[in-house]
């Protein structure tokens, strides 16, 4: 095809003025803005040194091989004494993230901060002890919230004189989200205890426990004995089987949120008389309603179930249940890795600051002064597998929490470890193995370190590797 002159003139300027980053529509003499720069590469930090050959070393084990480590070391100032190639890199660091939620969360909530649950009502106890309305359990998200604090509630109601209930029993549990699971999560989490979700009214750490009678031998049906804590309309859905003596516990429970159902699989090992599993509640308010409502109504409680309306009146409290501090929830929290606890605080924060949780920790971390590169923060907890942060941004992290107003606080709800010379949190999930914390090195120095490692073998040896690492470096001289 031949281009006439005057157009290919106007097409070369054209091009020229695309190149220059500005478009002109020819012909109708429209100018369009410029093309947005693209962002600038990350340089990979690395940071080279004595350090180098120790970690070379540790690293060359053929069990890692093909998987992703980083590693990183702070001194005390926030400087980076070493950086290995992928401390720059942003990683999956599984329950090492708590310390994300839990050093923001002393800083927001502050340490003596309680969550509470209230036994309310819509209309106020008359002199006959009667509430002309409806009975309110309101739920503040306490992670902690066990039967017998719902027995002491109900207890207190009573003794207060309550006789009557004109209307119903409800639960409230606006203080969280409708959904209590993150989108994030594994189905094959979300119903067994690790993964139970977060309510605004929690029970007993929304755990139950299901019992089985392995079969006479592997691959034989395993039968159902009892399961519970749980609502009276559930339904167990056994498909459990019997698998090698010694093969301890490979069932998988499954359940939707405030679901009837729940769904047993996989094995249980040969030879166990009654072998228990743990597994998660699916509907923790409607379970509180069901155990308030018969204390109270085995203790005289009289429910008429009126539809109403009732007279308008202002909430009246009747009893509260306030949950112990929270830096001995973060004891806990960090001692057992707790992800409901760790949850609970993360929308605790979100709810606090009146914004999306992931936000709200972000922002309190970035204020203080730590400028996150390729993080990824969905929960908590850090159940979810898509959950990413660099080595040295979770280091930065915990040398900020350490050096906050309740540093030493924060420093003590961490794990021990060689001989008390190690503070620090692990965590770990299939393929996933991390720690962060800090060291104190032979020379009184300490240290702020952070190892997240990717695509890892099955292999248990793991951890006592890390401690050699770890003991190298307290050992060597800075």
């Amino acid at each position: 095809m031949t281009v006439p002159k005057r157009s290919a003139v106007a097409l070369a300027l054209q091009v020229v003025l695309l190149l220059s980053g500005w478009a002109v529509a020819v012909g109708l003499g429209l100018r369009l803005r410029k093309a947005p720069a693209l962002p600038p590469v990350v340089a990979p930090v690395v940071v080279e040194g004595k350090f180098d050959r120790i970690f070379r070393e540790w690293s060359a084990d053929p069990r890692l091989a093909g998987a992703l480590v980083g590693f990183c070391l702070l001194d005390e100032n926030g400087e980076t004494v070493f950086a290995s190639p992928l401390a720059g890199t942003a990683l999956c660091p599984a329950s090492s993230l708590k310390t994300v939620t839990t050093g923001a969360a002393l800083g927001i909530l502050g340490p003596d901060f309680r969550f509470e649950t209230a036994l309310a009502a819509t209309a106020p106890l008359n002199a006959q002890g009667v509430i002309e309305g409806n009975l309110l359990l309101v739920g503040g998200g306490d992670p902690t919230f066990a039967q017998e604090d719902l027995k002491k509630l109900a207890d207190a109601a009573v003794a207060g004189g309550l006789k009557r209930v004109a209307g119903r029993l409800l639960v409230e549990t606006a203080v969280f989200p409708q959904n209590p699971v993150n989108e994030h999560w594994n189905w094959g989490d979300i119903g067994n205890a690790y993964g139970a979700g977060a309510f605004g009214l929690n029970l007993d750490h929304n755990r139950l426990e299901v019992r089985f009678q392995p079969g006479a031998q592997p691959g034989a049906p395993a039968r159902f004995l009892e399961g519970g804590p749980a609502p009276r309309d559930t339904r167990w859905e056994n498909q459990v089987l019997t698998g090698p003596a010694g093969s301890g516990d490979e069932v998988v429970v499954y359940s939707e949120p405030y679901g009837r159902t729940i769904t047993l699989s996989g094995t249980v090992p040969a030879g166990e008389r009654s072998f228990a599993v743990a597994g998660a509640i699916p509907d923790p308010p409607a379970l509180a309603a069901e155990l308030l409502r018969a204390r109270l109504t085995s203790a005289g409680v009289n429910f008429a179930e009126g539809p109403g309306p009732f007279p308008s009146a202002a909430r009246t409290t009747l009893a509260t249940h306030q949950s112990e501090p929270l830096a001995e929830i973060i004891d806990h929290l960090h001692k057992v890795s707790d992800n409901l606890e760790a949850q609970c605080l993360f929308l605790t924060i979100g709810r606090k600051q009146g914004t999306e949780p992931a936000g709200a920790v972000r922002q309190y971390w970035e204020k203080a002064g730590i400028e996150f590169i390729g993080l990824r923060l969905l929960d908590g907890s850090g159940l979810a597998r898509a959950n990413m942060i660099r080595p040295l941004d979770l280091a930065r992290v915990n040398l900020a929490a350490r050096r906050g107003p309740h540093g030493q606080r924060f420093y003590e709800s961490l794990s021990a470890s060689a001989n008390g010379h190690v503070r620090g949190k692990i965590g770990g999930m299939s393929g996933v193995k991390t720690q962060v914390g800090f060291i104190r090195t032979t020379q009184g120095r300490e240290l702020t370190f952070a190892l997240l490692g990717n695509g890892l073998p099955v292999d248990r040896g793991f951890w006592q590797r890390l401690e050699e690492l770890l003991q190298t470096v307290r050992t060597t001289e800075l």
